[in-house]
């Protein structure tokens, strides 16, 4: 008990002390790191709504938050390999309280991650760029404006309806296991599998729809005469029952920065499913001086309508203009004003529009 007192007092005076990175407790050759964040987004939104929501009011303030704990025990081996669990909790929840939950093996050999977590494929892309704390890919928008509710239904989240950062048949923290090479020369490969759909979360999907779930990434990093240069490339297969087709997605993207510029974007499709077979691109342009940071940001998404008619389309159209000036290491803050527009061709009732104009701060630990 005496032990236990003394290590949770020290982790309060770390963090009252405000120390530049995480908490990390030390015992002989294991550790434990202990890290996280809290973003906060107060905005006013105008929005227009077809016929389905215009009975309800979403105009006028609102408050978002987003927070995680990190809990990540490591221990490294004689032989320099270190072992690690990284398990996180969410800080505000809709019935995932533990979002990702694996483990990790580091060496000379590369990293290999076994658990509930994203794609070699989704964590090796590269998109535009975005200093916002709201985002234009995957994007936070939805708190304030409701295209994610009665309207575009269960293809936005990591679907290309909502983002370039997808999951083949939106097959998201699956129970997998992932390899990542080490870097050659600026190049890293990267490929993963997962059985089904379980999830770490206590879903589970014993081999119900589609299974053997394949990713192939490549991701590319370097610098030539002042210019930074990143790339990435995913393909990735799964199987579908007898009678249906195999989901296919694959994605590249690039950026390109000099002079404190970053100029880049990405495109991502998705084949053979059912209802949320698609595309998305994103573009983006940032400027960085010193502690400030600027970033103007597009992104498109279509997708099959998922209430209309054989062969109609829902598109998705989001724009986000930010600022964002680093405080302190741990602390930020940010202003932005965005534009989103969700349209359905079968189904024009469901058309929600809506313009933000919002401030945010995150602090990290």
């Amino acid at each position: 008990m005496k032990n236990t007192l003394l290590t949770t007092t020290a982790i309060a005076l770390t963090g009252i002390a405000g120390a530049a990175n995480a908490v990390e407790i030390s015992a002989g050759a294991l550790s434990m790191n202990i890290s996280g964040y809290y973003t906060t987004v107060v905005a006013i939104t105008s929005v227009s709504t077809g016929a389905t929501l215009a009975a309800s009011d979403y105009d006028g303030l609102d408050i978002i938050t987003n927070a995680e704990i990190w809990f990540k025990p490591s221990l490294t081996l004689d032989n320099g390999i270190k072992i690690g669990v990284d398990v996180q909790l969410e800080g505000n929840t809709n019935g995932d309280q533990i979002d990702e939950v694996y483990m990790t093996v580091t060496g000379d050999f590369g990293k290999v991650i076994i658990g509930s977590e994203n794609s070699v494929g989704y964590k090796m892309t590269v998109a535009a760029p975005d200093v916002s704390m709201v985002y234009a890919v995957s994007s936070s928008l939805t708190a304030f404006v409701p295209y994610s509710s009665a309207t575009a239904g269960a293809d936005l989240f990591r679907g290309t309806l909502g983002s370039t950062y997808t999951e083949n048949a939106r097959n998201n923290d699956a129970q997998r296991i992932s390899y990542f090479s080490p870097r050659f020369s600026g190049l890293q490969l990267g490929v993963s599998y997962a059985r089904d759909a379980g999830q770490g979360n206590g879903a589970v999907n014993n081999n119900a729809v589609t299974t053997d779930f394949i990713d192939i990434a490549a991701n590319y990093s370097g610098s030539f005469g002042g210019m930074d240069l990143n790339a990435s490339a995913r393909w990735g297969i799964a199987s579908a029952p007898a009678a249906g087709t195999d989901p296919e997605i694959w994605g590249v993207g690039l950026s390109v920065g000099s002079n404190g510029f970053t100029l880049g974007g990405s495109y991502t499709e998705q084949d053979g499913t059912a209802l949320q077979d698609g595309r998305a691109y994103d573009v983006g342009v940032s400027y960085a001086n010193g502690p400030t940071s600027y970033s103007l940001t597009y992104f498109n998404g279509e997708n099959i309508d998922n209430e209309g008619a054989l062969g109609a389309k829902e598109s998705l159209e989001t724009i986000v203009l930010a600022v964002k000036y680093k405080v302190a290491p741990n602390f930020k803050v940010g202003a932005f004003i965005a534009n989103t527009q969700f349209e359905e061709v079968a189904t024009p009732a469901d058309n929600v529009e809506g313009t933000v104009v919002g401030v945010s701060a995150s602090f990290s630990f």
